[in-house]
């Protein structure tokens, strides 16, 4: 999660926010939706000098989704999602899916916005740290 300090240090930089945007548009890795496709338009295309703090704030927490983690506290993130896929069967249904999905796509890595249920479900298997 961005600080105060970073979003207002984007929003008031149109070198910083645009080239970010057209980033984050470009990115084929990360799954945008309707309304993020929208905002990264109008972000690339603002004609003022700055970004309302709740646009500099939805902008990084874009890039925050957007971002690839191979690691999470010294964790391997390939190891987790094998050692989750192992133990698949003691999850219910939408988390079994979950696990199946993320491997059978071979990424070895989940984004920032997988990271929630990713850890949530490497804890409740015990492979993780229930602190971390």
């Amino acid at each position: 999660m961005a600080s105060w300090i970073e979003i207002d240090r984007v929003r008031k930089d149109p070198a910083a926010f645009k080239p970010l945007a057209k980033r984050l548009l470009k990115d084929p890795s990360f799954e945008r939706s309707e309304f993020a496709d929208d905002f990264l338009e109008n972000i690339i295309n603002w004609k003022r000098d700055e970004l309302t703090t709740r646009q500099g704030e939805i902008l990084l927490e874009l890039r925050d989704k957007a971002e690839i983690h191979y690691e999470f506290k010294g964790l391997s993130i390939p190891i987790l999602i094998d050692k989750c896929f192992a133990n698949r069967f003691d999850l219910d249904a939408g988390d079994r899916q979950r696990i199946q999905r993320l491997r059978e796509s071979g990424k070895r890595y989940v984004t920032g916005g997988q990271m929630g249920w990713f850890k949530r479900i490497c804890k409740q298997l015990n492979e993780m740290e229930s602190y971390m």
